[in-house]
């Protein structure tokens, strides 16, 4: 088991990659903190893993409030004794162009998809620099490479993420403690399985744009989580996996040649 005896805090984990990724941790010997704003998920999440032979424990928490944040890594090391490992997950995303979008929701935006993954990175490092080892792994997105009509401020958000885990990463390489980001493209959450029912043309024009040809699974991402925060990533920090079907190696530009992927 390549998790045994590490303690995992993950946010956002009552559903979708949240949750592939807290089951994922707990098989190779993680205890878990599933925690989400969500307390029905992070209940039936921690339920399955137990259920499983896992140990997990739910936790309630909305990561926009900062002493909620300071009291999941105390539930987590009051629980367990220490802290391992924090998978910062939770997003709120809202649509709307740059120009249209409400000062609102551009801050509940940047509150809950950077300045929490900070601060719950903060919280976490008084723990592990003290144990002089931990791992931080934080969810990016292609989103944070490149431009996606319509939605800015997560844009913006994920950009910044990405570059919160080199800064972490740099600064507390010599203190044991490891950060990367891991970048999903189109993976098969709720709300992409909403947006996909209710908007089929489009779903099939962002298959058609995956060289692959189809959207990721969650679990697809919890096993690139997995990889960083066992020890096999031991000399990988500061740096970003992009889990993404081949998306974003793709410029856009249709064939030269007079053929499509399927050549």
């Amino acid at each position: 088991m390549r998790l045994k005896d590490k303690v995992a805090l993950i946010t956002g984990s009552g559903s979708g990659i949240g949750e592939a990724t807290a089951k994922r941790l707990a098989a190779e010997g993680a205890a878990v903190v599933v925690a989400d704003l969500n307390e029905e998920g992070a209940n039936r999440v921690s339920g399955e893993i137990r259920k499983a032979g896992g140990v997990a424990e739910a936790l309630h928490a909305n990561v926009g409030n900062p002493p909620e944040i300071e009291n999941m890594v105390k539930f987590a090391t009051g629980k367990f004794g220490r802290l391992d490992i924090l998978h910062n997950n939770a997003i709120r995303l809202y649509t709307g162009h740059v120009g249209e979008m409400s000062l609102e929701h551009w801050r509940k935006t940047v509150d809950i998809g950077l300045t929490a993954y900070w601060y719950a990175t903060r919280c976490a490092l008084e723990v592990m620099v003290g144990q002089r080892t931990g791992v931080i792994i934080n969810t990016g997105s292609v989103s944070g490479l490149a431009g996606d009509y319509g939605l800015g401020a997560y844009n913006a958000v994920k950009a910044g993420v990405i570059n919160l885990t080199r800064a972490t990463a740099i600064e507390y390489a010599r203190k044991g403690i490891r950060c990367n980001a891991v970048c999903p493209g189109a993976i098969l959450t709720p709300p992409i399985l909403k947006s996909r029912r209710a908007l089929p043309e489009g779903a099939r024009l962002t298959e058609a744009a995956i060289p692959m040809g189809r959207y990721g699974e969650p679990i697809e991402i919890a096993n690139a989580v997995l990889f960083l925060a066992s020890d096999e990533a031991s000399y990988v920090t500061g740096t970003t996996i992009v889990v993404d079907g081949g998306l974003t190696a793709h410029t856009g530009i249709p064939s030269v040649a007079g053929s499509g992927p399927d050549w």
